[in-house]
C-alpha cells in the first residue's frame, strides 16, 4: 500500500525519535531531510515506497560507521598493526641484525645478513614487524652482497632506502627495489620532514678525502647536490630534525658546524667543538628541544659537549670516553654514550640524566658490545648489541634506563 507524503514524514519522525538515545552524529532534521530527498527521487522514478522500506532506510542511516584511528608522522597514514607494502613471508635462517629503522612504535624494519641460495654468498635481507616486535616477517630486499648495502632507513610505510656503499630505494614498502645511480658511494643517509639527505664520496675511490651532501624529496628518486659553500672532508657528519639540519664539515681544518633551518636550502656557520684531524659526531634531542649534543675525540680519550643555542657555543661536560664514542640523545638532560668510559667498570653504554655532567654504567660486563643506539622519542629507544658472534635487538621504554631483548620470531 502506498503511503502519502504526510504519512511518510510521520514515519521518519517516529523513527528518528526512537533513535534519539543513540550516540550518533546525525540530527533528526537531517534524517528527515534525507528521507524527503529519497522520496522525491522515488517519485521521479514513479516507484512507490512502502512504510517498511522507509523505516529500513532510516535504520541504515542511523548505524554509525567504524571509527578510523590513523598513526603517522605526516608522511604515513597507516594504522597500528597494519602495513602497506608486500605481504610478509618467512624469516630466513642465519638471522643477524645489522641495521634498524622505525616509522612508529609498531612498524619497524631490520636489515640482516643471511646466506644466498647459491655459492653461500652473503646477501642483505629485510624483515618487518607491524605490531611492535611481537611478530616479524621477511619482505623482499635488493639481491646484492652484504658488502654492497649495510644500512637501512624508512621514511614512512612506503618509502625506504638501503645504502652504504650502494643506494637502493623502494616506493612500495619493499615490494620492489631500484638501484639509484650516484657518482660515488653513500656513507650516511637520514630522512626528516619529507626529505632524504645523503653524504657521498664524489668519486668511486677506496679512501674518500672529500664529501658531498645530496638531497632528495622522499619518494622522488631524484638527488641533487646541496651547495654548502664549505668543503666537506672525510669524517663529515650530520643530524636532522624536521626542517633543521646540522652538518659537521669533517676532520680537515678549518672545522665548521653548518646549520640550515629550511631543509638545506640555506646555511649559516656555527662552531664545531671537535679538534682538527680527529673529528666527531653531532646529535639532536629526540624530544624536539633545542639542545645539541656532540662527541669529540681528543687523541688519548674523547669527551661529550653540549650546546644550548644551536651550536653557537659549546660546553664540555664529561671526558674519559674511548675515542670512538658516539651519542644518542633523548632530551636536553638524558643521553647515552657508547662505548663505555675507559676508566672504571667496563659497560656496553653510559647514560646521563643531568645534561652530561655525570654518566652511569648501563649493561655492565665486558661481553656486550653496542653496534648502534637510536631514540624514536624521549622515552623509546632501540639498540643493536653484539655478544660474542651474535647480534640482538634491544628495546627500552624508559629512555634507556633499562633494556629488554626483542625476540625475532614469525
Amino acid at each position: 500500500m502506498d503511503e502519502s507524503p504526510d504519512e511518510i514524514d510521520r514515519l521518519f519522525k517516529e523513527a528518528a525519535h526512537r533513535a534519539a538515545g543513540l550516540a550518533f552524529v546525525l540530527e533528526t532534521t537531517e534524517v528527515i531531510e534525507r528521507g524527503r530527498r529519497r522520496l522525491r527521487y522515488a517519485r521521479r522514478r514513479k516507484l512507490a515506497l512502502s512504510g517498511l522500506v522507509v523505516l529500513a532506510m532510516v535504520v541504515i542511516f542511523l548505524v554509525p560507521l567504524p571509527q578510523l584511528h590513523l598513526f603517522g608522522s605526516g608522511t604515513s597514514s597507516t594504522s597500528p598493526g597494519s602495513s602497506l607494502g608486500p605481504p610478509g613471508g618467512p624469516i630466513p635462517a642465519d638471522f643477524q641484525p645489522r641495521s634498524f629503522t622505525a616509522v612508529s612504535h609498531d612498524e619497524w624494519w631490520i636489515l640482516r645478513t643471511a646466506r644466498c641460495g647459491t655459492r653461500s654468498r652473503t646477501c642483505g635481507a629485510i624483515i618487518r614487524t607491524t605490531d611492535g616486535g611481537h611478530k616479524f616477517a621477511g619482505i623482499p630486499s635488493p639481491s646484492v652482497n652484504t658488502s654492497n648495502v649495510t644500512q637501512l632507513r624508512f621514511a614512512n610505510a612506503l618509502d625506504g632506502y638501503v645504502f652504504d656503499p650502494e643506494l637502493w630505494a623502494t616506493t612500495n614498502g619493499g615490494t620492489s627495489w631500484t638501484r639509484v645511480s650516484l657518482p660515488g658511494p653513500v656513507a650516511e643517509l637520514e630522512t626528516a620532514g619529507g626529505e632524504a639527505y645523503a653524504l657521498t664520496c664524489p668519486s668511486r675511490v677506496a679512501n674518500c678525502q672529500s664529501m658531498e651532501l645530496l638531497r632528495s624529496r622522499v619518494g622522488s628518486g631524484k638527488w641533487q647536490q646541496v651547495r654548502t659553500h664549505v668543503t666537506l672532508s672525510s669524517g663529515a657528519e650530520f643530524a636532522v630534525r624536521g626542517p633543521d639540519l646540522y652538518l659537521l664539515s669533517g676532520d680537515a681544518p678549518p672545522l665548521f658546524l653548518l646549520y640550515s633551518p629550511d631543509k638545506a636550502a640555506t646555511f649559516s656557520k656555527r662552531v664545531d667543538p671537535c679538534s682538527p684531524t680527529l673529528g666527531g659526531s653531532v646529535a639532536v634531542a629526540a624530544d624536539g628541544s633545542s639542545m645539541l649534543w656532540a662527541a669529540c675525540a681528543s687523541g688519548s680519550q674523547a669527551g661529550t659537549w653540549l650546546s644550548h643555542n644551536g651550536g653557537k657555543s659549546w660546553v664540555g661536560e664529561q671526558g674519559g670516553f674511548a675515542n670512538s664514542v658516539h651519542l644518542a640523545a633523548a632530551s636536553s638532560s638524558v643521553a647515552i654514550a657508547w662505548p663505555g668510559q675507559e676508566r672504571g667498570r667496563p659497560s656496553a653504554m653510559e647514560r646521563t640524566t643531568n645534561g652530561g655532567k655525570s654518566y652511569s654504567a648501563v649493561l655492565l660486563g665486558s661481553s656486550p658490545r653496542v653496534i648502534w643506539i637510536g631514540y624514536s622519542g624521549p622515552l623509546r629507544a632501540y639498540a643493536l648489541i653484539a655478544s660474542g658472534a651474535e647480534t640482538h635487538l634491544f628495546e627500552s621504554k624508559d629512555a634507556g634506563a633499562s633494556w629488554h631483548r626483542v625476540v625475532i620470531r614469525s
